[in-house]
């Protein structure tokens, strides 16, 4: 079966969300109305159910008798997570004919959009605390919350010449540094963690400038907005503007990314809560089990991901050197 699916594209995210619809040759783009912003005291590393495709035989199973939903399942999917997720969607619809519709946004949007009424089927975070606080609040089962992925935070400088950040005063003069917003993004959150536990949280702050999702927040380093960023490494592999321009962004401006040591910050580890209606959760529950799946888990280096498995191998020539300027032009894996 081909996929005719169009990929939503755009040079900035101003609405909370965006909608992508893969399967069909149709592209939906819309906007949820805005919800108030309320704050949960969440643990980083809350507890989840961590169940995992481990056989052969189970990654290839999961197309067998899967119940086909004659309208899009809805995923919503926290930025980091959006184009991986968009390519094992198309996948998915190859395989096993649903067409899958995501919705992208921060983990917090997307969170406080699901406990005011958002009909979606399955909810990608970034973290592990917001599809814990569905399982504490009742609205899911703890069976069907997983982690599925291990991400990395990464430093993005126009210096091709820089080293991990060791910020003064005079060094971020007329300077800006770009995170996402800790409240409603968990790589924000790792941001503000690195740089607090670095000792350089007082110093940056009057310098940074808040993405409402960590790829707005790229963007504005990609656009001349910020001069350096803290984002999710995966970005740095999969957008053109560094992977395919010889290390520049669009601007022409030279760029550098470099991986942050994850003992500076708490372990992103991002999981999917199964969030759908009974009628529905079958399906749902069939594509959760796809991302889980070995075929799926073992490409997530290519993602700038880690296994949500730790058993699995990764390749060794697709690990990255730590702390050192990445070649985007050959380099698709983790330490």
């Amino acid at each position: 079966m081909a996929v005719g699916a169009k990929i939503l594209t755009c040079s900035r995210i101003i609405p909370a969300c965006l909608s992508t619809r893969v399967g069909k040759p149709k592209v939906s783009a819309g906007t949820f109305l805005s919800v108030v912003f309320f704050t949960l005291s969440f643990a980083c590393n809350a507890a989840v159910s961590n169940t995992y495709l481990d056989s052969d035989n189970d990654s290839a199973n999961y197309g067998k008798a899967v119940p086909i939903l004659s309208s899009p399942l809805q995923v919503a999917v926290a930025a980091n997570f959006a184009k991986p997720l968009r390519n094992i969607a198309s996948d998915y619809f190859k395989k096993s004919g649903q067409e899958v519709s995501v919705t992208v946004s921060s983990s917090g949007t997307l969170f406080a959009q699901l406990t005011h009424g958002a009909q979606f089927d399955v909810f990608l975070s970034a973290d592990t605390a917001r599809p814990n606080a569905l399982v504490e609040a009742g609205r899911v089962n703890a069976e069907d919350v997983h982690v599925y992925a291990k991400g990395r935070l990464a430093f993005l400088s126009s210096n091709t010449t820089a080293s991990t950040p060791n910020f003064t005063a005079a060094s971020l003069a007329g300077k800006k540094l770009a995170i996402a917003n800790p409240k409603l993004a968990p790589y924000g959150n790792a941001a503000k963690q690195y740089l607090v536990n670095t000792n350089q949280w007082n110093i940056v702050s009057p310098h940074i400038v808040m993405g409402k999702n960590v790829l707005q927040t790229y963007q504005f380093f990609t656009t001349g907005n910020a001069d350096y960023a803290l984002v999710a490494y995966s970005l740095t592999l999969t957008d053109k503007q560094i992977n395919e321009a010889g290390g520049r962004n669009t601007s022409g401006r030279a760029a550098a990314a470099l991986l942050i040591p994850d003992t500076l910050h708490q372990p992103i580890l991002q999981s999917l809560a199964v969030t759908a209606a009974a009628d529905r959760k079958a399906a749902a529950s069939a594509f959760a089990r796809y991302l889980l799946s070995l075929e799926v888990q073992e490409n997530l280096p290519n993602w700038g991901y880690q296994p949500a498995n730790d058993s699995l191998p990764i390749s060794v020539d697709s690990r990255i050197r730590e702390n050192k300027e990445v070649n985007n032009s050959d380099t698709r894996g983790l330490p």
